[in-house]
């Protein structure tokens, strides 16, 4: 039979993060990222007018700006007991939602069966119009274990498997360190992602303090923990957000390369026939800026992405070693696990398509410069060539027009007019003929 674990004041908090302003975003794309996350607290009936009062109370000097003031939270309606509090942190929105089970008469101190915690976390899906964090969200689960010698691993273990998530729960695959704080254990867990809507993806702390812990001592030390984990998490959700929106950045620039190559390979046709047709290849031209714009903005949004994740993922480091600081006798070095791992699969593997991908811009503007050139020339030799044809139509012309003068100028009297004027165009055609003829020998002699 499996054993049933208990816990004093189960609470989990959902830590979520969405965009408040995106590289390149217009005004209405940042005031769509600002109803959005209202609306998880005020849902459908979120108003324009309350909109433009939210909109107030953000700063563009803050890094980190409580959104509510007096107070800085926002309860929830009774009998829940949880609240809101929504902070500004830069381009980001953060929000806590925070919990706890009260479904038992005296539950702040007597223990519940852990099998509160997916009501709870049921509790938070409805409290937050079941919209998940754009940008990404955390889970913190924490309580008192019920009696002395009750085994902190297997409750955490038992409290992971009541939890609701999006996809198969395996604790020995999720499992990814322990640490201490405040004399309890902490346990996390965490699951990356498969695409870039954060979809079937987790991240997981499990806190339990020693039976003999004051609650209000709990409490009191979580306040301080809260702007801490707040912030840290902001950037671990952060850096995972912008390593998938690199990866659909890269699946761009397979697409746009495809389309440059095709482009290429049309031109290299075109460019080695014996005839070349300079309106096919321009026709053909006429597609590449549209190609070479995409290619060259995937590219600058992945150096963005880049830079977005190696930031983070210093601040990260940083917010880790402020917990170490602030949180005296507390252990969080298993939070290092993902700092590692992101900065060698993520960085590395976005710095792998930068060298891949950066070298392929050049080759196409150098391929299209060229067959520009190729096109240059054919036109000055189809322009010399008008030109030589105009020029000696024009020798030829004149000629045969002055020689029909100087012969029309007196029609002798022994001849017949009509006659006489007929010979004289025929003349005039041949030495208009003839002196065509030489000027197109003497301007082949000039070229060669």
């Amino acid at each position: 039979m499996q054993q049933q674990y208990e816990l004093i004041y189960p609470t989990i908090d959902l830590f979520v993060y969405n965009l408040k302003e995106g590289l390149g975003q217009n005004e209405q794309q940042i005031k769509d990222n600002r109803q959005l996350f209202w609306q998880k607290i005020y849902g459908d009936n979120l108003t324009d007018a309350q909109l433009e009062t939210l909109e107030q109370a953000e700063t563009d000097s803050s890094d980190y700006h409580e959104l509510f003031s007096n107070p800085n939270f926002l309860k929830f309606k009774s009998p829940l007991d949880g609240y809101y509090y929504p902070v500004q942190l830069g381009d980001t929105y953060g929000l806590q939602v925070d919990c706890t089970a009260n479904y038992i008469k005296d539950y702040e101190s007597k223990p519940q069966p852990i099998t509160c915690l997916s009501k709870v976390q049921t509790e938070i899906f409805s409290q937050i119009n079941q919209q998940a964090g754009k940008i990404g969200q955390s889970w913190f689960i924490w309580g008192q274990l019920a009696i002395d010698n009750q085994d902190p691993e297997a409750t955490a273990q038992a409290c992971y498997e009541q939890l609701i998530l999006d996809s198969q729960q395996n604790w020995q695959d999720d499992f990814r360190g322990k640490g201490e704080f405040f004399g309890g254990t902490i346990f996390e867990l965490w699951r990356l992602p498969s695409n870039a809507q954060q979809s079937e993806g987790y991240h997981i702390l499990i806190c339990l303090f020693p039976n003999q812990t004051k609650t209000s001592a709990i409490q009191d030390v979580n306040k301080k923990l809260y702007p801490q984990v707040m912030q840290l998490l902001r950037y671990r959700n952060k850096i995972i957000w912008a390593y998938n929106q690199s990866r659909q950045i890269k699946t761009n620039l397979k697409t746009v390369y495809k389309s440059a190559q095709n482009i290429i390979s049309q031109l290299n046709t075109e460019s080695k026939k014996a005839e070349i047709n300079i309106i096919t290849l321009q026709n053909i031209l006429k597609q590449t800026p549209d190609i070479l714009l995409k290619y060259t903005n995937n590219l600058t949004y992945l150096d963005d992405y880049y830079r977005t994740v190696n930031i983070n993922i210093g601040n990260y480091e940083k917010r880790c070693q402020k917990l170490e600081e602030i949180l005296n006798n507390s252990d969080w070095q298993f939070l290092q696990t993902f700092h590692d791992f992101a900065k060698e699969k993520f960085l590395e593997q976005i710095t792998t398509d930068q060298a891949n991908y950066s070298p392929g811009l050049t080759l196409v503007e150098n391929y299209i410069k060229t067959i520009q050139g190729i096109i240059d020339l054919e036109q000055s030799k189809s322009d010399r060539t008008l030109n030589t044809t105009i020029a000696i139509a024009g020798i030829g012309l004149a000629t045969s027009q002055i020689a029909s003068a100087v012969i029309l100028v007196e029609v002798p009297a022994n001849k017949n007019p009509t006659a006489y004027r007929l010979e004289a165009f025929i003349w005039s055609l041949v030495i208009g003929a003839l002196f065509a003829f030489i000027t197109y020998k003497l301007l082949q002699l000039r070229r060669r």
